[in-house]
């Protein structure tokens, strides 16, 4: 059933829904929103369906996808702001939005994908390409390094193409391989405290606490200290699965801890 807002009694048309949800809408507020509605107007005074004095306007849309893009088209006097909760909705509402030139319901569906983007990237990274948005699209295979090459199936997987993951799983293993070259020459880290006209590197290579050196790096031709060498080796190997800085800092807690 329709909300209150959408079974006003000044409503001048209904909206059935494909699922056979009926709304009775004020056009006003539609044709304010976008011009493309004025075609409900032409459409329900050459409509030969008639509920009550009401013409009927059958949409292709399901009452759920109907009733957030009429909350957007309404005033929020009469109707809370749509909710877009359920990732589900991105791609309905998203087709809704560009076929009647709501520009700000597209916006707001954009945004909504990009607040769940970090907790859910390859969810994220499918609906994104399916719906050609490549900034929402790069900002998710991103965030998808923070997960496992290979990651839980979904079913949104089935929305993009083989090539289409295939692109995204190669990103993800270069960026692991990449990363590797970080334990081979450690000179970025001298000429990050160079550039910060610090010398502070030195506490990794000395300490008067009699540390025992590590055998695998080299930092400016000495040894590091074992419990940094041990940090960087388990770090390496976890950038090779998940190559992000997020995964750096997620040791670092336990490794200051056991120093």
């Amino acid at each position: 059933m329709a909300a209150p807002a959408f079974l006003h009694a000044k409503a001048d048309i209904i909206l059935r829904s494909c699922d056979g949800v009926d709304f009775r809408v004020i056009t006003f507020f539609l044709t304010l929103a976008s011009s493309s509605f004025d075609s409900f107007i032409e459409q329900a005074t050459q409509s030969d369906q008639i509920e009550g004095d009401l013409p009927i306007v059958s949409v292709e849309e399901n009452h759920r996808v109907l009733d957030i893009w009429l909350r957007f088209c309404y005033p929020s006097t009469l109707v809370e702001d749509p909710p877009l909760h359920e990732l589900e909705d991105i791609i309905p509402v998203l087709e809704a939005a560009r076929k009647y030139s709501l520009k700000p319901l597209e916006h707001k569906v954009r945004q909504a994908l990009k607040s769940r983007v970090e907790k859910e990237p390859l969810i994220c990274f499918a609906l994104a390409m399916r719906a050609q948005l490549n900034i929402e699209a790069t900002l998710a295979a991103e965030y998808t390094l923070r997960q496992s090459l290979i990651s839980v199936r979904v079913p949104e997987i089935d929305l993009i193409t083989a090539k289409e993951l295939l692109a995204l799983l190669t990103y993800h293993q270069k960026c692991g391989i990449w990363v590797q070259s970080l334990g081979v020459d450690l000179s970025w880290i001298i000429s990050g405290y160079i550039s910060l006209n610090a010398t502070g590197y030195q506490w990794i290579i000395s300490g008067t606490c009699g540390c025992e050196l590590g055998s695998r790096f080299l930092l400016n031709g000495q040894r590091p200290l074992k419990w940094w060498s041990d940090y960087m080796e388990q770090s390496l190997m976890s950038l090779y699965d998940k190559p992000s800085g997020h995964t750096v800092l997620v040791g670092v807690g336990d490794t200051v801890r056991d120093v």
